[in-house]
């Protein structure tokens, strides 16, 4: 009998770097700063997913939120921002959940179908909060940059609150 293999789930690792690569497109484009940050992050999830540790998925997940909210407060335009956040997000979600498959079923098991509706259900999560936070900012806002900022932040927070 061989050993089970704890590496995390092939599919949702996909995704979570995925989803990265876009956070970090969608707004690394519009500041230096923020490329930088999201570069760092993006790097630190994909050896986060390559090593199995939660930790290091949730430190790159956070780069790549820093960057986009760095690229929100230079004045990146809301909705590469919004799309920015729910996929770092995304990211952060995605690439937790293939490390606790991974430690709890092992890589080899037949998990597509659990990680495809885990994955569906949280980019439906994120695309109508992102909504509400786009009409949110088109509503209030007024063309504000610091008010954007403000309510791209609390979208942000209600992402997080609603995938958990």
């Amino acid at each position: 009998m061989r050993p089970v293999d704890r590496s995390p789930a092939r599919l949702s690792a996909w995704a979570s770097a995925g989803a990265g690569l876009v956070a970090l497109a969608s707004t690394g484009l519009h500041s230096w700063p923020a490329l930088a940050a999201g570069t760092l992050g993006l790097l630190a999830l994909v050896v986060g997913l390559a090593r199995g540790t939660r930790s290091r998925v949730s430190l790159g997940a956070f780069g790549l939120l820093g960057g986009v909210l760095l690229a929100g407060a230079q004045g990146a335009p809301v909705l590469p921002v919004l799309v920015g956040v729910t996929f770092a997000v995304l990211a952060w979600d995605a690439g937790g959940s293939a490390v606790s498959i991974g430690a709890q079923l092992g890589r080899d098991a037949d998990t597509r179908r659990l990680e495809v509706v885990h994955l569906a259900s949280s980019l439906a999560v994120g695309a109508v909060v992102a909504g509400l936070g786009y009409g949110l900012y088109r509503v209030a806002a007024g063309g504000q940059p610091v008010a954007a900022l403000v309510l791209l932040v609390v979208a942000a927070v209600l992402l997080v609150e609603a995938i958990d």
